[in-house]
């Protein structure tokens, strides 16, 4: 198993037509993905092991974490749409995930990994905070990605739940969605922890 295939598999899942800016949605990218998704396989919390994603939108976690041998992955969302389309995308790349149309608020159980891309809270402050509780409350392996910005209040959190195993800088790549947007790709500053309760 190696980067480059994965990023190759999670290159040929479909993307949405549109995107929902008061949900401040916004495709992972195949390369940011994979790397995170490597990363978290190399700690050893991928293969064998119970994965969700939270906020899922085209499934890229999910699909990318049955690829790398999880026990079982799991998708949510609150947009239909998207649950629709990671569906989609896991049926035609043969993959047994679970897609859930919910709430982050409403997920229950406990899961071995957390993989998340939340809301980085620019357009409804703090719409970040419900994904990481939630993450905190039914995951060993969290490894979540957010804007440098709130870097502070991030790291202050998750240092009073878990144990900061590695904070690493990433610029996240974002295509021209939104009508404000300027330029056809812009790369935003970003972290990406990893912790746990280990």
């Amino acid at each position: 198993m190696n980067k480059k295939s994965l990023e190759l598999f999670l290159s040929g899942l479909s993307l949405p037509d549109s995107y929902n800016i008061n949900l401040e949605q916004y495709p992972t990218d195949a390369g940011t993905a994979a790397t995170i998704l490597m990363e978290a396989y190399l700690d050893g919390n991928i293969k064998g092991k119970s994965v969700i994603d939270l906020g899922t939108g085209n499934g890229i976690f999910a699909i990318g974490a049955w690829y790398l041998g999880s026990s079982g992955c799991t998708g949510i969302d609150v947009d239909s749409k998207m649950i629709d389309l990671a569906k989609e995308n896991c049926n035609k790349s043969l993959c047994r995930c679970n897609f859930i149309k919910t709430g982050v608020s409403e997920v229950a159980g406990s899961y071995d990994t957390v993989i998340m891309n939340p809301p980085f809270g620019s357009v409804i402050k703090h719409d970040d905070l419900p994904f990481i509780k939630k993450a905190v409350e039914i995951g060993t392996n969290i490894y979540s990605i957010h804007n440098m910005a709130s870097y502070e209040f991030i790291n202050e959190f998750y240092s009073k739940h878990l144990n900061i195993v590695r904070k690493t800088r990433i610029f996240i790549r974002v295509p021209m969605i939104y009508p404000h947007h300027k330029y056809r790709y812009r790369e935003i500053e970003s972290v990406l922890i990893y912790g746990n309760k280990n």
